[in-house]
């Protein structure tokens, strides 16, 4: 006999075998929730099968950093860029690249070179599997009108690729063409001749762009120019099995060859893998010969390769300059306390009073432009970061809002700041523990949309509400659920997913309408979705940071229509008692997004917290 459970996990079935298992979240609420009360086992089961048949997180790249062609059956090269000529020449068929793909399918290759003999890594597919490609227009139109086959595809940044790496570690031109030659070529003194300096003001040209960008090797230095050089792209996590496949190397060695492409030492990564050195040597020896490769710096840039196209080929969507991406201020951070690089954007002036963004759980960190134009008008200078775990923040393990007070206290010193405003845009308890770590370095700030935590909430309805039930009250099915809505996505689905969250709110709404705002929202939703980590566990976190002990330079802003939660007496009073002192302002027609429709009232009211 049907039930409304059953009705609701049959449509989810259903909507799972055609690909669209987040449409039915957002449209049933109410199935979704009585599922989870009263079948949440076989709920959890049809998640864990959608979740095997997903792919990787959306992707969001940078025009111009991908070379493609189009081929025939037998790998033989019809059309291509004029990149992709330039690097591969061409002439050699493609056969290897594009045999046993199937229809729907794409895989990653490597071929060699025809001018160096050294090895480029290349991913092929048909056309129902390349559909959002970064391809050259004239590979795209060979692909649908039938005159080719199969695209190919090489990671092979561009100009466009260049001018954000250079933004992103702060290189001088000089620096810039060095560091690019050095990624492609993999030997310093080949980088220095081509673009014709000597190699003594090579190595100086080079040391001081390691400096700025943190790295203690050229192989730490190549792979983060690399990383950044692709955009927002998430590595799949069994890259390391695939590039073992490519090379034909062992499970052992192809960690090893990893580790050296992350910037350890040979020394460092016989520990890491608990080897000898001997061991690590006579692996090493085996891995350049295996990959083709002269230098480590070499090996680093054919491991980053795999990593950007094994990316691409499993995202579940991809979009080219999302939000402008390739404008923005980008910067790597190297975490000096503990593993991997935290991303920031700098929005700058330099000589402004800084003010340090944290991004809602749900998002990365992008933002609106209308929030840093009006915090610029008021003097500030806005600087926004990815938490560990969230888009190009490498993740750590810790209590999440320890983590991002040790990033802020990092990013502080790596930018010369002895002190900072915050300002959380639905972010509290992360702005509020950072506060309380380092009471001397923030003066003050402002919590936008401040609600309660999950643990006290009262009852939850809607998309979001259904969101918070699953991570509070299933911990067991909340990483599952989330690598179910990050990697069975796209672009469109997510705005849905923006929108029913704050259906009621006009006000909100016509902010959504605005395209330039929707694909910042997006592009913020698609870099929590990269990671996974970080995003779940702030979600399942049940910490409750201290409060503060004089909260006087702090403002709460809360708009009073806000569909999600509504400030009411029990929130106030929590926040009353955590923040003595702090100004509430309330906003009779503000909504949830604060930040987009009332950026000038953020700015004013940070400025009353640190008069000029």
């Amino acid at each position: 006999m049907s039930s409304p459970v059953a009705d609701f996990l049959e449509r989810f079935r259903r909507a799972e075998a055609e690909n669209t298992p987040v449409d039915v979240l957002i449209e049933d609420h109410e199935g979704w929730g009585l599922a989870l009360a009263e079948a949440p086992e076989a709920f959890a089961e049809l998640v864990t099968r959608a979740v095997e048949r997903s792919t990787g997180p959306a992707a969001d790249l940078i025009a111009g950093s991908f070379a493609s062609a189009a081929c025939d059956g037998f790998g033989v090269i019809l059309v291509a860029d004029d990149r992709f000529m330039t690097w591969l020449g061409g002439s050699d068929p493609l056969s290897a690249v594009v045999r046993g793909i199937g229809i729907g399918r794409s895989h990653v290759s490597v071929v060699t070179h025809d001018h160096t003999g050294r090895p480029v890594a290349i991913a092929a597919g048909g056309l129902a599997s390349v559909g959002r490609w970064p391809l050259d227009q004239v590979v795209r139109q060979a692909l649908e009108t039938g005159t080719a086959a199969y695209a190919v595809i090489a990671f092979s940044p561009g100009e466009s690729a260049r001018r954000r790496v250079a933004t992103a570690f702060g290189f001088t031109p000089s620096e810039a063409r060095l560091v690019s030659e050095l990624a492609v070529t993999g030997d310093l003194q080949k980088a220095a001749d081509r673009i014709g300096v000597a190699y003594d003001t090579a190595r100086k040209l080079v040391a001081t762009a390691m400096e700025k960008a943190g790295s203690s090797r050229q192989t730490d230095l190549v792979r983060g120019v690399l990383r950044v050089s692709a955009g927002d792209l998430a590595t799949p996590g069994d890259v390391e099995r695939l590039f073992a496949d490519l090379f034909g190397l062992n499970p052992r060695q192809a960690q090893l060859a990893r580790l050296i492409a992350l910037g350890l030492t040979r020394e460092g990564a016989a520990r890491t893998l608990n080897i000898s050195a001997h061991r690590a040597k006579t692996d090493l020896k085996a891995i350049f010969v295996s990959c083709g490769v002269t230098t480590a710096v070499d090996l680093t840039r054919i491991v980053s390769e795999v990593d950007a196209l094994a990316g691409l080929s499993t995202a579940c969507d991809v979009e080219i300059n999302l939000g402008q991406a390739s404008d923005e201020p980008l910067r790597l951070v190297r975490r000096r306390w503990g593993p991997g690089q935290i991303a920031v954007a700098d929005y700058g002036p330099q000589d402004a009073e800084p003010v340090v963004i944290f991004h809602a759980t749900p998002h990365g960190r992008a933002i609106s432009k209308r929030l840093i134009f009006a915090l610029q008008a008021q003097g500030f200078r806005p600087l926004t970061f990815d938490r560990a775990g969230f888009g190009l923040s490498d993740w750590i393990e810790g209590d999440p809002y320890v983590v991002s007070a040790r990033d802020l206290e990092n990013i502080l010193d790596a930018f010369s700041m002895e002190s900072v405003l915050l300002l959380s845009r639905a972010a509290s308890l992360s702005v509020l523990a950072a506060a309380a770590s380092l009471p001397h370095r923030v003066r003050g700030g402002v919590l936008v949309t401040a609600s309660l935590p999950a643990p006290l909430e009262p009852g939850r309805t809607g998309m979001f509400g259904m969101v918070r039930t699953v991570f509070s009250d299933h911990p067991a099915l909340a990483e599952g659920f989330a690598r179910l809505v990050t990697r069975r996505t796209n672009s469109a689905t997510i705005e849905r997913t923006i929108r029913s969250g704050v259906a009621h709110s006009l006000i909100d709404q016509a902010a959504l309408d605005d395209p330039e705002e929707m694909r910042e929202m997006i592009r913020a939703s698609r870099q929590a979705g990269m990671g996974i980590k970080g995003f779940v566990s702030e979600m399942i976190s049940t910490t409750l940071p201290l409060g503060l002990a004089d909260a006087r330079n702090w403002s709460i802003l809360v708009g009073d229509c806000d569909p999600l939660q509504a400030f009411d007496s029990k929130t106030e009073a929590y926040w009353r008692g955590m923040m003595p002192g702090a100004n509430v302002v309330r906003i009779p027609d503000g909504g949830r997004f604060l930040h987009i429709t009332h950026p000038n009232e953020i700015a004013g009211a940070l400025r009353k917290c640190a008069p000029s």
